[in-house]
Protein backbone atom coordinates (compact mmCIF):
# COMPACT_ATOMS: atom_id res chain seq x y z
CA UNK A 1 0.00 0.00 0.00
CA UNK A 2 0.97 3.34 -0.73
CA UNK A 3 0.46 6.78 0.40
CA UNK A 4 -1.48 7.74 -2.51
CA UNK A 5 -4.55 4.84 -1.15
CA UNK A 6 -4.59 6.67 2.32
CA UNK A 7 -4.24 10.15 2.24
CA UNK A 8 -6.56 13.14 1.73
CA UNK A 9 -6.14 14.94 -1.66
CA UNK A 10 -6.16 18.13 -2.43
CA UNK A 11 -5.92 19.43 1.41
CA UNK A 12 -7.25 22.24 3.43
CA UNK A 13 -4.46 24.97 3.30
CA UNK A 14 -3.46 28.36 4.59
CA UNK A 15 -1.31 30.89 3.27
CA UNK A 16 1.42 31.99 5.10
CA UNK A 17 0.37 35.26 5.07
CA UNK A 18 -3.21 34.26 6.62
CA UNK A 19 -4.06 35.45 10.10
CA UNK A 20 -3.81 33.35 12.65
CA UNK A 21 -7.64 33.81 12.93
CA UNK A 22 -8.48 32.10 9.86
CA UNK A 23 -6.14 29.72 10.50
CA UNK A 24 -8.70 28.74 13.42
CA UNK A 25 -11.26 29.21 11.96
CA UNK A 26 -10.01 26.70 8.99
CA UNK A 27 -9.49 24.19 11.53
CA UNK A 28 -12.79 24.50 13.27
CA UNK A 29 -14.90 24.59 10.08
CA UNK A 30 -13.28 21.55 8.65
CA UNK A 31 -12.72 19.71 11.55
CA UNK A 32 -9.04 19.02 10.91
CA UNK A 33 -5.73 19.65 13.48
CA UNK A 34 -3.14 20.23 10.89
CA UNK A 35 -3.13 22.38 7.55
CA UNK A 36 -0.09 22.83 5.04
CA UNK A 37 1.04 26.57 4.65
CA UNK A 38 1.52 27.31 1.47
CA UNK A 39 3.46 30.52 -0.11
CA UNK A 40 1.76 32.37 -2.88
CA UNK A 41 -0.67 29.43 -3.02
CA UNK A 42 2.17 26.91 -4.26
CA UNK A 43 5.22 26.36 -2.44
CA UNK A 44 4.94 24.03 0.54
CA UNK A 45 6.95 26.20 3.45
CA UNK A 46 5.56 25.08 6.72
CA UNK A 47 2.82 22.74 8.36
CA UNK A 48 0.32 24.40 11.52
CA UNK A 49 -1.24 22.57 13.69
CA UNK A 50 -3.68 22.81 16.80
CA UNK A 51 -0.78 22.45 19.22
CA UNK A 52 0.61 25.75 17.51
CA UNK A 53 -1.87 27.55 17.30
CA UNK A 54 -2.58 26.96 21.37
CA UNK A 55 0.86 28.04 21.85
CA UNK A 56 0.59 31.26 20.32
CA UNK A 57 -3.24 31.82 21.96
CA UNK A 58 -3.29 34.33 25.02
CA UNK A 59 -3.20 32.38 28.15
CA UNK A 60 -6.91 32.03 30.01
CA UNK A 61 -5.94 33.88 32.59
CA UNK A 62 -5.68 36.86 30.26
CA UNK A 63 -6.69 40.19 31.35
CA UNK A 64 -7.21 41.37 27.69
CA UNK A 65 -10.85 42.42 26.45
CA UNK A 66 -12.35 40.13 23.80
CA UNK A 67 -11.77 42.51 21.31
CA UNK A 68 -8.12 43.03 21.89
CA UNK A 69 -7.73 39.18 21.76
CA UNK A 70 -9.68 39.01 18.43
CA UNK A 71 -7.62 42.00 17.46
CA UNK A 72 -4.50 40.11 18.56
CA UNK A 73 -5.70 36.77 16.54
CA UNK A 74 -5.84 38.82 13.27
CA UNK A 75 -2.66 40.50 13.48
CA UNK A 76 -0.56 37.61 14.10
CA UNK A 77 0.80 35.80 10.44
CA UNK A 78 0.83 32.17 10.27
CA UNK A 79 4.51 32.58 9.20
CA UNK A 80 4.68 33.69 12.69
CA UNK A 81 4.04 30.52 13.81
CA UNK A 82 3.82 27.65 11.73
CA UNK A 83 6.64 24.88 11.86
CA UNK A 84 8.98 25.34 8.98
CA UNK A 85 10.39 23.28 6.61
CA UNK A 86 8.19 19.99 7.45
CA UNK A 87 9.18 16.36 6.46
CA UNK A 88 6.86 15.17 3.80
CA UNK A 89 6.45 11.91 1.38
CA UNK A 90 5.47 10.92 -2.12
CA UNK A 91 2.26 10.00 -3.18
CA UNK A 92 3.97 6.89 -4.63
CA UNK A 93 5.78 6.17 -0.94
CA UNK A 94 5.35 2.81 1.02
CA UNK A 95 2.99 3.99 4.00
CA UNK A 96 5.02 1.84 5.87
CA UNK A 97 7.93 4.05 5.75
CA UNK A 98 5.22 7.17 6.32
CA UNK A 99 4.51 5.81 9.40
CA UNK A 100 7.94 5.60 10.66
CA UNK A 101 8.95 9.20 9.87
CA UNK A 102 5.62 9.74 12.11
CA UNK A 103 6.72 7.54 14.58
CA UNK A 104 10.69 8.42 14.79
CA UNK A 105 10.17 12.48 14.11
CA UNK A 106 6.98 12.41 16.94
CA UNK A 107 4.85 13.99 14.53
CA UNK A 108 0.85 14.48 13.43
CA UNK A 109 0.91 13.99 9.98
CA UNK A 110 3.13 14.43 6.55
CA UNK A 111 2.01 17.14 3.74
CA UNK A 112 2.22 15.01 0.29
CA UNK A 113 4.45 16.41 -2.67
CA UNK A 114 4.98 15.54 -6.03
CA UNK A 115 6.87 17.16 -8.06
CA UNK A 116 7.11 20.36 -6.02
CA UNK A 117 3.43 20.45 -5.69
CA UNK A 118 1.18 19.69 -2.64
CA UNK A 119 -0.95 17.11 -3.49
CA UNK A 120 -2.43 15.62 0.02
CA UNK A 121 -1.36 15.07 3.55
CA UNK A 122 -1.80 11.85 5.46
CA UNK A 123 -2.11 11.88 9.84
CA UNK A 124 -1.47 9.44 12.18
CA UNK A 125 -4.95 8.69 11.99
CA UNK A 126 -4.96 7.83 8.44
CA UNK A 127 -2.32 5.75 9.03
CA UNK A 128 -3.62 3.91 12.15
CA UNK A 129 -7.19 3.20 9.77
CA UNK A 130 -4.64 1.36 6.85
CA UNK A 131 -3.74 -0.25 9.94
CA UNK A 132 -7.11 -1.77 10.85
CA UNK A 133 -7.98 -2.39 7.52
CA UNK A 134 -5.03 -4.54 6.82
CA UNK A 135 -5.42 -6.52 9.83
CA UNK A 136 -9.14 -7.41 8.70
CA UNK A 137 -10.24 -6.01 12.14
CA UNK A 138 -13.84 -5.01 11.36
CA UNK A 139 -14.52 -7.88 8.38
CA UNK A 140 -15.76 -11.53 8.47
CA UNK A 141 -13.66 -14.17 9.88
CA UNK A 142 -11.35 -15.69 13.23
CA UNK A 143 -8.61 -14.30 14.34
CA UNK A 144 -6.01 -17.05 14.90
CA UNK A 145 -2.50 -16.23 16.56
CA UNK A 146 -0.13 -18.58 16.29
CA UNK A 147 4.06 -19.58 16.45
CA UNK A 148 5.72 -20.89 13.19
CA UNK A 149 9.14 -21.85 12.69
CA UNK A 150 10.89 -19.27 11.01
CA UNK A 151 11.54 -21.45 7.88
CA UNK A 152 10.77 -21.38 4.19
CA UNK A 153 7.64 -23.72 3.98
CA UNK A 154 6.54 -23.65 6.91
CA UNK A 155 3.74 -20.62 5.88
CA UNK A 156 2.58 -22.62 2.97
CA UNK A 157 2.08 -25.66 5.52
CA UNK A 158 -0.40 -24.01 7.46
CA UNK A 159 -2.01 -22.72 4.21
CA UNK A 160 -2.21 -25.99 2.78
CA UNK A 161 -4.07 -26.89 6.01
CA UNK A 162 -6.41 -24.23 5.78
CA UNK A 163 -7.23 -24.90 2.07
CA UNK A 164 -7.94 -28.79 2.79
CA UNK A 165 -10.87 -27.30 5.01
CA UNK A 166 -12.51 -24.95 2.26
CA UNK A 167 -11.48 -21.71 4.92
CA UNK A 168 -10.29 -18.54 3.49
CA UNK A 169 -7.48 -15.95 4.51
CA UNK A 170 -8.83 -12.64 4.75
CA UNK A 171 -5.76 -11.02 6.46
CA UNK A 172 -2.34 -12.21 6.86
CA UNK A 173 0.34 -10.39 9.67
CA UNK A 174 3.81 -11.79 10.66
CA UNK A 175 5.44 -9.85 14.12
CA UNK A 176 9.34 -11.14 15.16
CA UNK A 177 8.97 -13.84 18.45
CA UNK A 178 11.25 -13.26 20.85
CA UNK A 179 13.36 -16.42 20.02
CA UNK A 180 14.98 -15.51 16.19
CA UNK A 181 14.62 -19.13 14.88
CA UNK A 182 10.12 -19.12 15.47
CA UNK A 183 7.92 -16.24 13.87
CA UNK A 184 4.26 -15.02 14.66
CA UNK A 185 1.55 -14.99 12.30
CA UNK A 186 -1.53 -13.53 12.93
CA UNK A 187 -4.49 -14.72 10.60
CA UNK A 188 -7.95 -13.66 9.92
CA UNK A 189 -9.85 -16.36 8.51
CA UNK A 190 -13.38 -17.13 7.35
CA UNK A 191 -14.36 -21.04 7.76
CA UNK A 192 -17.81 -23.06 7.60
CA UNK A 193 -16.60 -25.48 10.92
CA UNK A 194 -14.18 -23.12 12.32
CA UNK A 195 -14.10 -25.71 15.74
CA UNK A 196 -12.84 -28.25 13.70
CA UNK A 197 -10.50 -26.64 11.69
CA UNK A 198 -8.94 -25.04 15.32
CA UNK A 199 -8.19 -28.44 16.27
CA UNK A 200 -6.90 -29.44 13.09
CA UNK A 201 -4.79 -26.47 13.68
CA UNK A 202 -3.43 -27.59 17.08
CA UNK A 203 -3.31 -31.37 16.40
CA UNK A 204 -0.99 -30.64 13.31
CA UNK A 205 1.24 -29.14 15.86
CA UNK A 206 1.31 -25.49 15.24
CA UNK A 207 1.31 -23.59 18.18
CA UNK A 208 -1.73 -21.67 19.02
CA UNK A 209 -1.06 -18.18 20.99
CA UNK A 210 -4.66 -17.30 20.61
CA UNK A 211 -7.91 -17.88 19.09
CA UNK A 212 -11.31 -16.36 18.97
Amino acid sequence: MIVANRMKPAPVWVDEGDSMKRAMDLLKEHEIRHLPVLKDGEKLVGILSERDIKQASPSSATALEIREIFYLLDKIKVKQIMTRRPYTVSSTTPIEEAALIIREKKIGCLPVVDNGKLVGIITETDIIDAFIEGMGVNGPGYRVELVLPNLPGKLLELLKLLKDFDANVVSLATAPHQEPDKIINIIRIEAKNYKVLKAAIKKAGFQLLSAD
